[in-house]
């Protein structure tokens, strides 16, 4: 049927993403997490993506081809052959959500939504870190690292609603936690040595929240599989896109 990219506001930006980001985001969609290749996937056999291989950007030149598979498998696929493409970002993200029991309100952007569902895996995690794990996640993320309990959850939460390094610094330690989990391998991403230092930390707790709260009932479906982790990377990249642009 071949790929069809739907304009979407939301994804325009994976345009300026680096291509070592934007491989991984391709990864979830070609390749489950034991390296097999998906059936249902175009991307690596479409001639428009083979016509730029050995470049050195290739995902880069290929960014609509990568956003459109997404849009393929966040909508129904006999439904995509009358619409003539797939879903666009806030629907797929919404689906996700709502599968997770992420709550969030029906004008809230696809950043907002992003937020509250980084804040899903990270309260979940904040009750099984100890308090030195704690300390440091806040620290990481540019706050008072005295705080404990409840206060420094409430911080941590409120920070994420006003975006920012915060938010971005978050996402770097959801993404590489779900990266591992899905991909076999902790995320490539160039990040502050504290933030660095944070993934170990909480390396721990946070992948055991996410795999608590990705369990086999939450992707069962195949398309889950793919849109959970595809979502929780554009998360990020959004926000790395939004911290280089800031500077």
């Amino acid at each position: 049927m071949g790929i069809k990219y739907r304009r979407d506001d939301d994804l325009a930006f994976l345009q300026y993403c680096t291509e070592e980001d934007l491989q991984v985001l391709a990864r979830y969609l070609t390749h489950d997490k034991d390296s097999e290749p998906r059936i249902t996937s175009e991307l690596l056999e479409s001639q428009d993506f083979k016509a730029h291989s050995g470049h050195a950007e290739q995902y880069r030149r290929c960014w609509h081809l990568i956003a459109g598979e997404l849009q393929h498998f966040g909508g129904d696929t006999f439904v995509n052959v009358f619409r003539g493409g797939g879903v666009l970002y806030k629907e797929v993200l919404s689906d996700v959500c709502g599968k997770l029991k992420v709550k969030y309100g029906k004008t809230d952007s696809a950043y907002e939504i992003e937020n509250k569902l980084l804040d899903k895996f990270i309260s979940d995690s904040w009750e099984k870190m100890s308090a030195e794990q704690k300390e440091e996640l806040l620290r990481n993320v540019g706050l008072d690292g005295k705080l404990g309990g409840a206060a420094g959850l409430l911080a941590l939460q409120a920070a994420l609603r006003l975006g920012g390094a915060a938010s971005y610094k978050v996402s770097i330690i959801v993404a590489s936690a779900v990266a591992k989990m899905f991909a076999g391998r902790a995320l490539a991403v160039v990040a502050g040595g504290g933030v660095m230092r944070g993934l170990a930390i909480l390396g721990g707790p946070i992948g055991l929240a996410i795999t608590t709260i990705l369990t086999v009932p939450a992707i069962s479906g195949a398309a889950y599989r793919v849109t959970i982790p595809s979502v929780i990377q554009i998360a990020y990249m959004r926000r790395a896109y939004e911290e280089q642009d800031r500077f």
